[in-house]
This record gives structure tokens, C-alpha cells and sequence, in this order.
């Protein structure tokens, strides 16, 4: 297999990983019962590290 098509296929497969995760990620932050930091911009929950901006 040539190095480009090995690199194409471990990219790919990295994808896949990275999605899993993110879906992981959701669904933790989806469940988290929030406690969040305010900035002037920002809040953050220091325990999912879910950020929402409140800068409208």
C-alpha cells in the first residue's frame, strides 16, 4: 500500500475516533446538571466544560 494510501485510510480512521468521541462528549454534557463560571462573554461548567456565550 503506498504511504499516501495509508495515510488517507489512518486519517479516516481518526475521523471516525474523533466523532465517537464528540458524541461521548454531548452526551455527557447533556446530562451534566451544570454549575457554571460567568464571564462578561461567556459561561463555563467547570465540571463538563460546556460553554455557552451570553454576549448577545
Amino acid at each position: 500500500m503506498s504511504a499516501v494510501k495509508q495515510l488517507v485510510r489512518h486519517i479516516a480512521v481518526q475521523r471516525h475516533g474523533l466523532r465517537h468521541l464528540e458524541e461521548q462528549l454531548h452526551r455527557l454534557q447533556t446530562e451534566c446538571s451544570h454549575e457554571y463560571r460567568e464571564t462578561l462573554s461567556h459561561r463555563e461548567c467547570h465540571k463538563c466544560l460546556k460553554v455557552e456565550s451570553i454576549h448577545y
